[in-house]
């Protein structure tokens, strides 16, 4: 990931992502966004469709949309948040991939699903949306979550599970724990 003011020249032969977060979260240094980016780097392929929820700078959008990802919706209810993420956007020449919506999730249509919902959120705020991951991925896809403390872990997993969510893998750094999961029944997956 680069700054604006950083050398592109630096990023040559990889894709790269422009990033400036101003005073938003999503610079790609905090643990709970690079688990999300290394989990899109293996489960995103072209053709997919993704939201985003609680964009904050973009950089999960953008970098999905990078990886070849059909159909990016990004989506924050913060205002400012949403001009940084449009500027993020608009620098990484992505402005007809990428639809950015000012509002809650709620905003969407209930039609609206999606092969990758990402959420990288604080944890009090994920056990709320859970009903709303759910109901906007695809019946066979994939919902990638990070923003939990592993302190809470063991309780967030109870959630998922209670919510008839099956957890396909988990990923810890430092103390943050994020998890792919899917709606999908798999027998013996944890």
């Amino acid at each position: 990931m680069l700054l604006p003011h950083d050398d592109i020249s630096s990023a040559r032969g990889k894709p790269y992502l422009i990033i400036d977060p101003r005073n938003k979260f999503g610079t790609g240094a905090h643990p709970t966004t690079r688990i999300c980016l290394s989990i899109l780097e293996v489960i995103v392929h072209q053709e997919k469709s993704i939201l985003d929820i609680g964009t904050g700078t973009g950089i999960l959008a953008i970098c999905a949309t990078k990886l070849g990802a059909k159909d990016v919706v990004a989506i924050d209810k913060d205002f400012d948040a949403c001009v940084v993420c449009k500027e993020n956007i608009v620098r990484n020449r992505l402005s007809e991939k990428v639809r950015l919506v000012n509002g809650r999730v709620d905003a969407l249509s209930e039609h609206s699903l999606f092969d990758i919902v990402i959420a990288n959120l604080e944890s009090d705020t994920l056990l709320g949306l859970v009903p709303d991951l759910k109901a906007h991925v695809k019946s066979d896809g994939f919902i990638v979550i990070s923003g939990v403390p592993t302190i809470s872990q063991s309780s967030f997993i109870d959630v998922l599970e209670k919510s008839s969510l099956t957890i396909l893998s988990s990923t810890t750094q430092g103390d943050w724990a994020g998890f792919v999961v899917t709606p999908v029944r798999r027998h013996g997956v944890r």
